[in-house]
């Protein structure tokens, strides 16, 4: 089976001075369906490794695939292309408009999708059914708890349907008991077949996905699948 994602003999480096290097010589795969977690401690490079998964930035030196397409082969806008059609992200602070409603916030996702505003509210409106907000629909950011803003943001992100969803620490700002609902929609989510990779250093969230890739000094040192 083709990989989602893959990366092979991955380095990046910062120039200095002094000269910092982030990533060393990274191999990873990741296959349609999967869930797994991207753990190590401050410092070991699991933010640049986002990064560059998710094509936000370049690498000094390796390959980056995303759906088969080399991305050190992509214009700038084309990036962007890929980015706003293959990938999805969510992050630690939920990053949602104030001013909008949940469905609205969703529905910006698809914005340069060339969707009517129609089909654009109808797909937000299924994707926050999806992560159970149902009755959430009109409820600004300010009206939501923690978790159910995490469940818009998350929304947004899977509302075009991309081919892999990256979550930064989203759990770092919740509770104990709303980050283990948001541990358990993820694993329903990816039940349903979307492809996600986590990054944390929380122990208990990671040990609840199949899958833990280990970084540390810009290594992978354990990949482990339960």
């Amino acid at each position: 089976m083709p990989s989602v994602l893959r990366l092979e003999e991955v380095t990046k480096v910062y120039p200095g001075p002094p000269e910092v290097t982030a990533l060393v010589d990274i191999d990873l795969a990741i296959a349609p369906g999967e869930l797994l977690a991207v753990m190590g401690p401050s410092g070991s490079g699991k933010s640049t490794l986002l990064n560059v998964m998710g094509a936000l930035d370049r690498v000094t030196r390796g390959t980056v695939e995303i759906d088969a397409a080399d991305i050190a082969t992509l214009s700038d806008r084309e990036l962007s292309g890929l980015r706003s059609h293959k990938i999805g992200f969510v992050f630690q602070d939920f990053f949602l408009i104030e001013g909008l409603d949940a469905t609205a916030n969703v529905a910006e996702g698809l914005v340069y999708r060339g969707m009517r505003r129609r089909e654009r509210r109808d797909r937000a409106v299924a994707a926050l059914e999806r992560v159970g907000l149902g009755r959430r629909l009109t409820h600004r950011p300010n009206q939501l708890s923690g978790g159910e803003r995490q469940r818009v943001a998350i929304a947004r992100a899977l509302v075009g349907e991309p081919s892999i969803v990256f979550a930064d620490e989203p759990t770092g700002n919740l509770d104990s008991q709303t980050s283990e609902e948001i541990a358990h929609l993820f694993t329903s989510l990816n039940a349903e077949g979307a492809t996600m990779v986590v990054i944390t250093h929380e122990h208990d969230l990671a040990a609840r996905f199949p899958r833990i890739v280990e970084l540390q000094d810009g290594r992978v040192v354990g990949d482990r699948v339960r």
